[in-house]
């Protein structure tokens, strides 16, 4: 996993999704809640996992998730799914409110993991989507949302207008 520099990819897919990022348009994450994209996926995640969406429908432009293993575990990971392009932002916590560290960030297997994380990992991945790095969701671009914020982050781009979540302490 290297850290290729993926903006022009970011770019190009908030372009299609958005059409000028200087003066957005966010009714794609109307019809992306409306075709409900991820089903397939989070119906295999509720296999192994209790699934719970958090998503804000007003302010971002990815659905959100508390993924909790079935068994009893302390284990839990919060999903960002982004309707803008095939990314994924997947980070180790319990519950939305609670203040993320850039620590919690997963974006790969690990030996010393909870399985479930791993198989969470491969499943994202088989459905195309591409786990982000927190470097990646940290680095600025060249969007205007409607607060008039600029630059952004990468993370206000794909998947909503809350920005880094470790940023602002949840």
């Amino acid at each position: 996993m290297g850290n290729e520099d993926r903006s022009g990819e970011f770019l190009e897919h908030a372009r299609r999704a958005y059409g000028d990022l200087r003066n957005p348009y966010y009714g794609f994450f109307a019809d992306a809640q409306e075709n409900d994209p991820w089903k397939s996926l989070l119906r295999r995640f509720a296999e192994f996992l209790s699934v719970e969406e958090w998503t804000d429908r007003t302010d971002d432009v990815s659905f959100s998730y508390v993924l909790t293993p079935h068994r009893r575990s302390r284990s839990a990971w919060l999903l960002w799914l982004s309707a803008v392009g095939p990314y994924a932002f997947l980070a180790y916590g319990e519950d939305p409110d609670t203040p993320l560290a850039r620590a919690d960030v997963v974006t790969g297997s690990a030996e010393n993991r909870p399985a479930e994380e791993n198989r969470i990992i491969e499943m994202l991945r088989e459905a195309g989507l591409t786990l982000l790095s927190a470097e990646e969701i940290e680095a600025t671009v060249d969007f205007h949302p409607p607060d008039g914020r600029f630059p952004v982050s990468t993370f206000v781009l794909l998947f909503g207008e809350s920005d880094v979540p470790w940023w602002h302490g949840g």
